[in-house]
Order: C-alpha cells, then sequence, then structure tokens
C-alpha cells in the first residue's frame, strides 16, 4: 500500500519492543539502517510459548477466518503489542488473549460468534463479545496509520502513473467511492438511512488505489446522505480543495459533477466526439473498480453484509474502519479472496447536483475538456 514502507518497519518494531517475536535486543528504526531490519517471516515467526493459533489448522483458519497463517500470526502480535502498551487494560494469560484475538476475527469474517467457535477456542460468549468491542476500537484507532493517502510528489507521480498505465487517465491518484453496510436505522430515521438501492444502510467515503489498498476512510453516514455532501464536507476533499494533493484529481461517479478534484463521466448530452466516448470507457473501467473493492471487503468480512440494529451511524463507524485496516493487511499478505467472492452492486447516482454550475468558469469540466483533448483526441487506427 503507499507509503507503507516506514510503517511496517515501524510496526515491527513494535512487536519486537513488546516482547511478541524472538529477538535478544529491541531495534530502534532511527538508528538502524534498513538492511538490518528483521524480515517480516523473521518477524512472524512462532515463539516458543504454546499458541492456540498452533492448534488450529489450516482449514480452519481459512475457512472461519478467511485469512492465512502468515497474515494471521501478523495481526495477533500486532494485536497484543497494542493491548501490552493499553494500562487499563485488562490482565490475561497469552493463551486467553490469542483465543480472544481469535474469536473477534471469526467475528469479523462470519458476521456472528457461533457456540461452535467459541467452544474450540475456549471462550465464553460474554469474554468473547467484550473482547470483539475492545479489539474493534483498538483497530479502529489504528486506521491512520495502516490507511494513508500518497502525501509526498513521488508518491503521488507512483500512484499517478499506475492509473494512467491502466487507464490512459493522467494525474489520477485513487478511486472516489462510498461503501454501503447494510443496517436496521433507528426507529423515526428510517427515510435517512434509505439508499439508492432501497435498503437500509450507513455509507462510508473511501479512496483506495489501482490495487486495492485503502487510501483514505472517513464521514461514516446516514445511507442517504448525498455523495456531494460528503465529498466537500471530508477532510480529504479539503485537502484537495486547496491542492494539498497538488494538481492531481480522483475518480468519482456522476453525482459528484461538479466537486472539486473529482473526475466525473462525460455527460451523455456533452458528448460530441469519440474521444469524449474513449474517456468515459476508460473511467468507467477506473470507477468500476469499486465493486471488487467493496466486494472484497464484504466477501471477507461477513459483519459488513448486515451489522443489524444500530443507535446511530457513528455507533458503527469502529466496525467499519476495524475491517478496513484488516483488509489492507491482508493486501500486504497477498491473502487470496474467500472462495464465494461477490462483486458489489454499483450504488445508481444520488441527486446529481452540479455545485458549480451558477460559476461562470467550472474549473473541472474546462480541466477535463483539455485533458480529453490532449490524450484521447486519437485517430481511429491509433485508438485500435
Amino acid at each position: 500500500m503507499s507509503l507503507a514502507g516506514a510503517l511496517w518497519f515501524a510496526v515491527q518494531d513494535d512487536l519486537f519492543s513488546n516482547g511478541l517475536c524472538n529477538n535478544t535486543s529491541s531495534p530502534s528504526i532511527s538508528n538502524t539502517t534498513q538492511d538490518k531490519q528483521p524480515s517480516i517471516s523473521e518477524l512472524i515467526s512462532a515463539s516458543e510459548t504454546p499458541s492456540v493459533l498452533d492448534e488450529l489448522d489450516d482449514r480452519f483458519i481459512s475457512q472461519s477466518l478467511r485469512l492465512n497463517r502468515q497474515c494471521l500470526r501478523f495481526i495477533m502480535d500486532f494485536i497484543q503489542a497494542r493491548l501490552k502498551k493499553d494500562v487499563f487494560a485488562s490482565s490475561h494469560s497469552l493463551t486467553s488473549t490469542e483465543a480472544n484475538i481469535l474469536a473477534t476475527l471469526s467475528y469479523y469474517a462470519q458476521g456472528a460468534l457461533p457456540s461452535k467457535i467459541t467452544d474450540r477456542l475456549g471462550v465464553d460468549q460474554t469474554s468473547a463479545v467484550e473482547a470483539v468491542k475492545t479489539i474493534t476500537k483498538l483497530l479502529s484507532d489504528m486506521s491512520p496509520d495502516f490507511i494513508t493517502f500518497p502525501n509526498s510528489y513521488n508518491d503521488r507521480m507512483g500512484a499517478a502513473q499506475a492509473f494512467k498505465n491502466l487507464s490512459g487517465i493522467p494525474h489520477v491518484v485513487g478511486v472516489l467511492g462510498y461503501l454501503h453496510v447494510k443496517v436496521n436505522p433507528p426507529l423515526g430515521e428510517e427515510l435517512m438511512y434509505l439508499n439508492t438501492l432501497g435498503y437500509h444502510s450507513v455509507m462510508m467515503q473511501v479512496i483506495f488505489d489501482v490495487d486495492g489498498n485503502l487510501l483514505s476512510l472517513e464521514q461514516c453516514c446516514p445511507g442517504g446522505t448525498p455523495e456531494h455532501t460528503l465529498w466537500e464536507n471530508s477532510d480529504i476533499g479539503r485537502q484537495f480543495s486547496i491542492f494539498q494533493h497538488g494538481h492531481t484529481w480522483v475518480v468519482g461517479s456522476r453525482s459528484l459533477l461538479g466537486c472539486g478534484h473529482v473526475l466525473t463521466p462525460v455527460e451523455a448530452f456533452r458528448i460530441k466526439s469519440n474521444a469524449a466516448l474513449r474517456f468515459n470507457k476508460a473511467h468507467s473501467q477506473l470507477y468500476g473498480r469499486a465493486q471488487q473493492v467493496f466486494g472484497s471487503l464484504k466477501s471477507r468480512f461477513h459483519c459488513l453484509r448486515d451489522i443489524g440494529s444500530i443507535q446511530s451511524a457513528e455507533s458503527v463507524a469502529c466496525t467499519i474502519k476495524a475491517c478496513c485496516v484488516l483488509h489492507n493487511i491482508c493486501k500486504k499478505f497477498s491473502v487470496p479472496l474467500p472462495w464465494d467472492f461477490s462483486i458489489e452492486p454499483l450504488h445508481p447516482p444520488s441527486e446529481v447536483v452540479n455545485i458549480m454550475a451558477e460559476q461562470p468558469f467550472d474549473y473541472m469540466e474546462d480541466t477535463k475538456d483539455e485533458m480529453i483533448e490532449m490524450f484521447f483526441n486519437v485517430t481511429e487506427d491509433e485508438g485500435e
């Protein structure tokens, strides 16, 4: 994922300094050269302490947790290190802590905590439920460390080149989408949560890169909230508005028409050339990847398919963020998609409001027209 190098070395250092991985010393990132850093495989090597994980076979890990052993070991070591830092955390043995972490991961994967899972892990339902709350909050709080936007010029150019290689569209650093998670809304607020596919949900604004790594995550709101409202009021949207990320843009749906730095398809009535058609095809190729990314999230973490009754949108934000953190870790470890993977249907655009329509100069539309003329206005022979 973007900007991940320093983070993963820092996580390794954190694990070693907390004594959760075999090592005789605690290397410091600041005074140790990169070539002396332990590898990921060394980091997650099994300790001599009896482990609940060691007693689980690969089939259970794959089917019940939807992970692989290497990734799972990293996640468990990382969470244990963070729990050890929390002076207010309850004191538990290593075995019970591991069992509670596994129970939490099983809840994410299954969307429930069946007794056959907790019995196998040797934890009671009450402890498992409390563990889910604690670990979910911990992972959610770590989302700014694992979900990072390419802030440096070199990182932005690297991301833009990857998108250009795929689609031909220049200066794109991410795809902007909205993840909808089904819920039973608070009584009397049903209309606020009704999305454009006709079910009640909360929605989270997400930006991801060409490989499906999540780069930005914020704005958990009722599913009926207009997308342009979320973008204009988000931190990342404000950063783009002051050109903190340079002259780059994100790809978004047509409901974001006129939003600053959001590249939307050319509207049907404005298509005057084959160049515009080629651009729309390239745009669709990029924006359609949201189906894959959101589908992989819901296929790996079934809890995101239907969270159930909620008190507010904010009350479920931690669960969504925790799963998104784990998604990026799974990408890092190349964990295969579950066998029952299915793509997420695209939501029809919410109310299309061109927020710049009343202005005499539409920055995004003029810039888009210039870009299409420069990069997509090729001869028919060249296009073929």
